[in-house]
């Protein structure tokens, strides 16, 4: 077994003896000035795995000790994002090349991302150039964080081309890029880059969407853009206009335990979900009850019942909840979100069984009515609270 270089052994010790100070003790000025000398020290150090990560992945080092390659080591034993591996790998094959980049990179200038920006740009540069070009970026670098250097480089690369208008359009049409990954704490983030037709597009379906939907929506803008987001991809799926498997609703299967299902049927409680202490699962994730709950007021529901060794005991047959029939009769009698003062049209909203089905609600047109997601979401996960009286009106409460 290999012990780790004394160099990185003493700047472990180094950082340990840091972490044990207050910082409190210390005045401004020398916390300023040292947090300044640590973030280019960190710069270095990314540049110390950067370069160790090139000879690594030549030698194919990870494949002989650990069975994966370079990238897969860095994600599944390392935990870097994807994105985060892909950074450090492609940052570490391009420095042989770029020795401009390497030296202040070294010498804690650069960045790891402005590394990434500045070794992209040079290779897209004519080859005659590249030298003074990979020169004048990493100058321009000392000014300037990695967004503002990423724009300045493609309108570098878009000039140095010759490119024209439908020509620089096209190069930045196909740069764009869409990823979905799994975090840690079981959320899923959300990046990419779009061309600018593409981008308007979006905000021009979005915007409309991020409005406040009420004095009770305590949400931040972050949170009504993410909602607007998921929305426009509901809308798009109940327009019925997509693939066959990409445009169902939601097929959901929640699995629950007979003996505590058999348990509230017979108490007749009014908050079966809620009492449920096992673990409800959506394709294999695990939710919450009230999120299932919430999904399957307009999904297609495989009820299945599990015993207590999770042996199937009962799986029902694909059903819609509500009929064509009732969903234009609702429609021609909410005209939108029924919840007071909410402008959302019937576009942006889905019928919730006012008694929920879970709890025994009847898929009746006296039970059901439109709200929109915002709003459904607020029913199912608070204390908030719809009715509809005989008369058709609504009253909503908190509990």
């Amino acid at each position: 077994m290999y012990t780790p270089r004394p160099a990185a052994t003493q700047l472990a010790a180094d950082v340990h003896e840091l972490l044990a100070e207050d910082p409190h003790a210390h005045p401004d000025i020398e916390l300023i000035n040292s947090t300044e000398l640590l973030l280019q020290v960190r710069n270095q150090l990314d540049a110390v795995i950067a370069r160790q990560l090139q000879v690594i992945d030549v030698r194919d080092a990870t494949v002989d000790e650990c069975g994966r390659a370079t990238r897969g080591w860095l994600i599944e034993e390392q935990l870097l994002s994807p994105h985060d591996a892909s950074r450090y790998l492609s940052v570490a094959r391009s420095l042989p090349e770029h020795w401009v980049v390497a030296d202040a990179f070294a010498d804690g200038r650069l960045t790891l991302e402005h590394a990434r920006v500045i070794t992209a740009a040079v290779r897209k540069a004519p080859a005659e150039l590249r030298d003074v070009i990979e020169k004048e970026l990493v100058t321009a670098s000392e000014a300037c964080d990695p967004g503002r250097l990423g724009s300045f480089t493609r309108e570098l690369i878009a000039r140095l081309t010759n490119d024209d208008a439908e020509a620089a359009a096209q190069r930045k049409y196909a740069s764009r890029w869409l990823r979905f990954s799994d975090t840690f704490d079981g959320m899923v983030a959300l990046d990419g880059m779009l061309d600018p037709p593409s981008a308007a597009t979006l905000k021009a379906a979005l915007t409309p969407l991020t409005g406040k939907a009420g004095p009770e929506d305590a949400r931040t803008g972050g949170q009504r853009m993410a909602d607007a987001l998921v929305t426009v991809a509901e809308v798009a799926m109940a327009a019925g206009g997509l693939p066959e498997h990409g445009g169902e609703l939601p097929q959901v299967i929640v699995t629950i335990n007979y003996a505590q299902l058999k348990a509230e049927i017979d108490a007749r409680t009014d908050r079966l979900a809620d009492a449920l202490t096992g673990p409800v699962t959506m394709n294999g994730l695990e939710i919450t009850p009230n999120t299932a709950r919430m999904i399957a007021c307009d999904a297609q529901i495989i009820p299945a019942v599990l015993g207590g060794d999770s042996e199937v005991l009962d799986l029902g047959r694909k059903t819609r909840i509500w009929s064509a029939a009732q969903r234009r009769a609702l429609r021609l009698e909410d005209k939108g979100c029924r919840w007071p003062g909410c402008q959302a049209p019937l576009e942006r909203c889905r019928i919730h069984h006012l008694i929920f089905w879970a709890l025994f609600g009847r898929t009746d047109k006296i039970n059901g009515v439109h709200i929109c997601e915002f709003h459904h979401w607020l029913v199912h996960h608070t204390r908030w609270r719809i009715h509809k009286d005989k008369h058709n009106r609504i009253r909503v409460w908190r509990e």
